[in-house]
């Protein structure tokens, strides 16, 4: 399946950057930006339980690294969801 509908095409090329970085298989990178590779080599390849939980580790790690940059240039949001994962992380640097 795609990431999502309708995703522009730099930020998959940028999705698939940071994908490549953390060292994910190429057929789960093709699984996740919803091509198909036809060659010998895809079919003899298959995408493990273990393979999905390391780029789910490496994509987390990026999340908090963006939310703890994100809360260091300015602690809150106007944007609700946003708002409610930066309030830990402001108060933590209060503290």
């Amino acid at each position: 399946m795609p990431i999502a509908p309708g995703l522009t095409h730099g930020l998959r090329h940028t999705r698939k950057t940071l994908v490549e970085e953390l060292g994910t298989p190429s057929k789960l990178m093709d699984e996740r930006m919803g091509h198909s590779d036809g060659s010998v080599q895809a079919r003899h390849t298959h995408v493990t339980a273990v393979m999905r939980e390391r780029l789910l580790e490496g994509l987390s790690e990026l999340w908090e690294a963006a939310l703890d940059v994100r809360t260091k240039l300015a602690p809150t949001s106007r944007v609700p969801v946003l708002d409610r994962l930066l309030a830990p992380r402001a108060w933590e640097a209060e503290q």
